[in-house]
């Protein structure tokens, strides 16, 4: 693969990615003057919007996908987030509080995993050899662990993770293209590669 592909490759792929946050990351207040809050709901694309009314009251909205927006008064907001994290255990310390939460936090998580345990593989091949190395399971490891961080960050709409992820993963493929066309290549035999030079 040339270096060309590969640089409008990485060029159309942050494009695609900064269309995608943008999508992801765009407010949708469901009225003009609202004011997006950080309350995590049981419906995790759920938002909560906060607005001062013309008396000074504050009401509050929930915007649910598909543009449908719920005014809810304080009490029930309350119950909604009481209802949320009732369910205890490892599930509400983590917030997860549906199976898609918890979906979504269990490939974070093995992402994670993936991602720190390129180190130990790496680490362990080169206490083997004596010295640094980098074996390809590295590499495939970085990949992987790249890639589901990145769908991750995407869910979470967290932009320094995004920003974090995405341009690694082409290094990491490119890592791993070399390592396949590396193993396609004919290797020379031991003996014409050892031939000293002609005398003349």
């Amino acid at each position: 693969m040339s270096r060309f592909y590969l640089i409008v490759g990485e060029v159309l792929f942050m494009g695609i990615l900064c269309v995608v946050a943008v999508a992801l990351f765009r407010q949708h207040p469901p009225l003009g003057d609202a004011v997006r809050t950080d309350v995590k709901l049981s419906d995790s694309r759920a938002q909560v919007y906060l607005q001062r009314e013309a008396g000074g009251q504050y009401q509050y909205f929930i915007w649910h996908p598909g543009g449908a927006t719920e005014k809810v008064s304080f009490e029930q907001l309350t119950d909604l987030i009481y209802q949320s994290g009732k369910g205890g255990g490892m599930a509400s310390i983590l917030g997860a509080s549906s199976t898609t939460v918890m979906f979504w936090l269990g490939l974070g998580l093995f992402g994670q995993l993936l991602f720190t345990g390129r180190m130990v593989v790496q680490w362990l091949a080169s206490e083997r050899k004596g010295t640094s190395v980098v074996p390809p399971m590295f590499w495939w490891m970085s990949l992987v662990g790249s890639l589901l961080l990145l769908a991750y960050f995407l869910w979470r709409r967290d932009p320094i993770g995004l920003l974090g992820q995405a341009f690694g993963s082409f290094v990491y493929l490119r890592n791993i293209i070399w390592i396949l066309e590396g193993k396609r290549l004919d290797p020379v035999p031991a003996t014409q590669a050892a031939d000293p030079m002609p005398e003349s």
